[in-house]
């Protein structure tokens, strides 16, 4: 037998040990003071939402086992709440008390360093608010910083996608990044073009290459899209039924129960909106998304909402990836024509310019 022959022989056996040892993690969780007990919990692949592992909490702890040929990002999910991390190689120690922290592995204590930051920039951001709130700012300079703090959280997941391309850590920076700006198809196209060429192949890179697509079809100036829902007393409903046959503006609200600002956008904004308009060129409408049923019904009865909303009979996606909205709450306006002529406006900034189109509207018509 030769060397080389020799050499190959050795270095397939090595590859065939590697590979026959298995990589095993192990997680335990602490609920500390959270009553989980008798809960299940999931162990989910973040990409796919597959389903890895599962197991009932019992006094106050969890745990789940098992091999991984390489890292991942992943989530556990009980009770409703979830909580990310990297599964890997070793014994992964979560406390789940009022925070939620991975400690034990290589990964995961480079996510916590992440975290850390991401965490001090929140702080900053309930700072504007508060400073908004209580006077100390106008709305136009709490707007500048929250923009601000936009980028610099961007520039963050930005520099960890660039410094792990190649670990669990890459893809979850990468496809966050895409979340938090809303990029053209050939903006998506230009950054894909220099990341790994599996990322590719993310559900989540694809959906943000979808939602832009969506987004430059529905965008300022083009037609509305329609789409189907049912009303509070599940009559079947479609989003032209509101637009386009009495002459009136349209806000269509993208909303969910859980999501608190959008519960502040129907208090504040569109219930302004309505009180001044209703009857009066501009209709309001909600749109209810990414919830249960039961809790949007719930929702409409505690805020009390006045306009229609349409909503289905489970959870749906439907509207949002037709519209490419990846958060919300999503506002857009369509004019009596059925044409897009706002979309992403909040707050007094929509006020304002509603009360512009009417003015304008009224000053044509007198």
């Amino acid at each position: 037998m030769n060397k080389f022959f020799s050499l190959i022989v050795v270095a397939l056996c090595m590859v065939m040990v590697s590979c026959s040892q298995s990589q095993g993690y192990k997680i335990n969780v602490n609920f500390a003071n959270q009553d989980f007990d008798g809960k299940k919990a999931y162990l989910t692949n973040y990409d796919t939402g597959d389903t890895i592992d599962s197991a009932t909490v019992a006094d106050k702890y969890l745990s789940l086992n098992g091999d991984v040929d390489s890292a991942y990002y992943a989530r556990i999910i009980v009770d409703g709440n979830r909580f990310g991390m990297v599964v890997e190689p070793g014994v992964i120690n979560v406390e789940w008390g009022e925070e939620i922290i991975a400690r034990g592995t290589t990964l995961n204590d480079k996510l916590n360093q992440m975290n850390d930051q991401m965490v001090k920039l929140d702080k900053q951001w309930e700072e504007i608010e508060s400073d908004f709130k209580s006077g100390k700012i106008t709305e136009e300079v709490a707007s500048k910083q929250n923009a601000a703090l936009e980028e610099k959280q961007m520039s963050l997941l930005y520099s960890t996608y660039i410094s792990n391309k190649n670990n669990a850590l890459g893809p979850w920076a990468f496809t966050n990044y895409l979340i938090y700006k809303q990029f053209s198809t050939a903006q998506l196209d230009s950054i894909l073009n220099t990341a790994p060429g599996n990322y590719r192949g993310y559900k989540r890179v694809l959906k943000a290459q979808s939602d832009a697509k969506a987004v430059e079809s529905t965008a300022v100036g083009k037609k509305y899209t329609d789409f189907t829902m049912k009303s509070l007393d599940g009559k079947t409903q479609n989003l032209r039924d509101f637009i386009g046959n009495d002459g009136n503006f349209t806000v269509v609200d993208f909303w969910a129960s859980w999501c608190a600002p959008c519960r502040a956008e129907i208090q504040g904004a569109l219930t302004k909106l309505y009180n001044k308009y209703n009857g009066k060129g501009v209709k309001v409408i909600g749109v209810a998304v990414w919830d249960k049923p039961e809790d949007t019904k719930a929702a409409i009865d505690q805020l009390k909402i006045p306009w229609e909303v349409m909503m289905d009979d489970h959870y749906t996606t439907v509207p949002t990836d037709l519209y490419g909205i990846s958060g919300i709450p999503h506002i857009m306006v369509v004019d009596p024509d059925g044409i897009i002529v706002s979309r992403g406006l909040q707050g007094e900034p929509l006020v304002q310019y509603i009360d512009m189109i009417m003015e304008k509207k009224n000053s044509i018509q007198n």
